[in-house]
C-alpha cells in the first residue's frame, strides 16, 4: 500500500496567517474564523520526540559533545519521518515535532526511529549514545505550510517531553484506537492534562 502523505497546497505560512489575524475584528471574526478553519484545520497524528539524558550528558561530557551526537542522530532520523509519510515541523533544541496523516504511520515511524538509534547505540560509549522519548496524539490541529498549532500539539509535547521514558513510545487512546492489529500496544496508565482525562498506551516494539 502506498504511503499516505500530506497535501499542503493552499495552506498559508505562519507569517501569512498572523498578517490575516491582525485584520481580525469583532465584526469580521466569525467569517474569518470559518474561512481559516475550512482551509487549515486537519486531523492528524502529532509526534513529539525529546532526548533522554540531556542534563546529565551535558554535565558529564559538555554541551558541544551532546549537540554533535544529537545533530548526527537527527540527520539520520528525519528522513525516516518522510519515508513514513510524515512531515517534520521543527527539530530545534533537543526535540523533534512531526505530523502524520494517519495513526499507523506515526507509530511505524516512531518504531523505525528507535530501532535505528538502537543499532547506532549498540557498542557505543555512553557519550556517543542518543536516546529518545516519544509521545503520540491524534486530533484536529491548525495546519500551516510551515507550522502547527493546537491543544493536540501541547498534549503530544507533554507526553514526549515529560511522561515517556528513554526508548519508549507512549500513544494516547485516540491514537491506539486507530491502529491496526499488527501494531501491538499495552495500556500504560490514565492521566489528566488540561482538565481532560487521557489514556496512555505503550507501543510494543
Amino acid at each position: 500500500m502506498a504511503t499516505k502523505t500530506e497535501d499542503l497546497k493552499g495552506l498559508p505560512t505562519t507569517d501569512a496567517l498572523f498578517a490575516r489575524l491582525r485584520r481580525r475584528t469583532r465584526a469580521n471574526a466569525d467569517d474569518m474564523d470559518r474561512e481559516i478553519e475550512k482551509l487549515c484545520v486537519r486531523e492528524v497524528a502529532v509526534m513529539m520526540c525529546d532526548s533522554s539524558g540531556f542534563t546529565r550528558k551535558t554535565h558529564d561530557y559538555g554541551i558541544l559533545q551532546f549537540l554533535a551526537v544529537m545533530t548526527r542522530s537527527y540527520d539520520a532520523l528525519v528522513p525516516l519521518v518522510g519515508k513514513k509519510g510524515g512531515s517534520v515541523i521543527a527539530h530545534g533544541a533537543d526535540n523533534l515535532l512531526a505530523v502524520f496523516p494517519d495513526a499507523a504511520a506515526s507509530v511505524d515511524a516512531a518504531v523505525a526511529m528507535l530501532k535505528l538509534l538502537g543499532r547506532r547505540n549498540e557498542g557505543a560509549a555512553d557519550r556517543d549514545q542518543f536516546h529518545l522519548c516519544i509521545g503520540l496524539h491524534w486530533g484536529k490541529i491548525l495546519r500551516l505550510k510551515d507550522n502547527i498549532f493546537g491543544d493536540k500539539v501541547n498534549v503530544a509535547a507533554k507526553i514526549g517531553e515529560d511522561l515517556a521514558s528513554a526508548d519508549e513510545i507512549l500513544a494516547t487512546g485516540e491514537i491506539a484506537s486507530r491502529l491496526p492489529a499488527r501494531i501491538k500496544r499495552r495500556y500504560a496508565r490514565s492521566i489528566e492534562l488540561g482538565g481532560k482525562p487521557l489514556e496512555l498506551h505503550r507501543i510494543v516494539w
